[in-house]
């Protein structure tokens, strides 16, 4: 009898230390369910013989909780295979000042997983930005370009945030903003940043007005869901 209570409390003490673990690992699974995500790891096909840019891998800022992590991985050209290191990182792409040429390649569907596009300064046009129609951007700089806003029509919003930089685009048409009516959790850049004690031009107190007006409908920031700088 006495042997067979023993048992019973040994098999009883394996039982719950087995459900203690399975309640341990799933709680860690819980906490890191980016070890399991399939968005973290996949490949990018560049032209083998074309380099568009500069490659990195971004932080991204926008999370609170977050670094401002930056890690060159080399010039645009062949393939990469990418392991990001959680879900609030993207790979981010600096194209030169002549990527008018060079945007057609973005059509390849591996680089829909392109989380920013620098096109600061550059030749791109507005049918240009046709390439980028696909992929899923965290954030594009199109600042001091010549577009005039026609093609803002091939963005869409991104589920996590999107930042859009217009900054000192002097062909801009204010009209087109209005592609971004109706979107959440986004950032529209207009006039370049002011720090405190800095005041806006006139041009550039329109042009947020204007903006404002187009996007949101006079609406308050909480209200529109849409961020205009």
């Amino acid at each position: 009898m006495l042997t067979h209570c023993r048992d019973a409390s040994k098999n009883k003490s394996r039982g719950l230390s087995i459900i203690i673990s399975l309640i341990l690992w799933i709680g860690m699974l819980a906490g890191c369910t980016d070890f399991l995500d399939p968005a973290l790891s996949f490949t990018l096909n560049f032209p083998k013989t074309v380099g568009l840019g500069e490659l990195r891998l971004t932080e991204d800022v926008n999370c609170f909780t977050c670094g401002t992590g930056n890690r060159y991985l080399g010039q645009a050209t062949g393939s990469y295979d990418i392991r990001l290191p959680a879900a609030h990182w993207f790979v981010s792409l600096k194209m030169p000042k002549d990527a008018s040429r060079l945007l057609p390649y973005l059509a390849e569907p591996s680089l829909a997983n392109i989380g920013d596009i620098d096109l600061h300064g550059s030749d791109v046009k507005d049918d240009d930005l046709k390439y980028v129609a696909a992929i899923r951007l965290r954030s594009i700089d199109l600042s001091k370009t010549g577009i005039t806003g026609a093609g803002l029509k091939y963005l869409r919003p991104n589920d996590h945030w999107i930042f859009v930089e217009l900054r000192d685009c002097e062909r801009l048409d204010p009209q087109y903003l209005s592609h971004f009516k109706g979107w959440k959790r986004s950032t529209i850049r207009l006039v370049p940043y002011k720090s405190t004690g800095e005041v806006y031009s006139e041009r550039e107190l329109r042009l947020l007005n204007i903006a404002r007006e187009v996007i949101c409908n006079g609406q308050p920031e909480d209200m529109c869901g849409t961020q205009i700088r």
